[in-house]
């Protein structure tokens, strides 16, 4: 089983940078390959599927109203395709605006399809997001929380895996 763990980051507004550091946290630690996803959608997604990942994990910080700030979220993405050309076009257009942010490489993957079998999004809530560079102590936590959480949850899956497969 291939594991793609894209990790997206803004470390211009401190805390939104949380998945950069979780893709340094994580190298020598898991077996995945790791990808720095800060980027546009398209090409994102793009190097997402020339991966020829089976699991794909999405990793970075999103705000969400009424969130506790630095409270960890993963969930199993639903990548059913959006209802028309319009909700594609809107799916798509912060990213294309130059906005970094996790679910927007997720909502990517649902416009323009994915290989892999399986997509998760962990996300974490910044505990600041004020503009500055650098992780704020409770954001270093959240990404050594999350990066633990995904070592993890990747023994897991590889666990699963060699067991069905036996």
């Amino acid at each position: 089983m291939k594991i793609l763990i894209a990790y997206v980051g803004y470390p211009l507004l401190t805390d939104m940078g949380v998945g950069l550091r979780v893709g340094e946290l994580l190298k020598g630690r898991v077996n995945a390959e790791l990808f720095d996803a800060s980027m546009d959608v398209l090409s994102a997604v793009d190097y997402i599927n020339a991966s020829n990942a089976d699991v794909v994990i999405l990793v970075g910080a999103k705000r969400r109203k009424g969130r506790e700030k630095g409270k960890i979220e993963s969930y199993r993405l639903d990548l059913s395709k959006p209802a028309d050309s319009f909700q594609a076009n809107d799916l798509l257009r912060p990213s294309l605006e130059g906005r970094v942010c996790v679910t927007d490489i997720a909502d990517g993957m649902r416009v323009l399809g994915v290989k892999a079998k399986e997509v998760y999004v962990f996300e974490c809530e910044p505990p600041d997001d004020s503009p500055g560079l650098g992780l704020s102590p409770k954001g270093e936590e959240c990404a050594e929380r999350l990066s633990q959480e995904i070592v993890n949850f990747v023994n897991r899956l590889i666990g699963n895996f060699n067991s069905n497969s036996n």
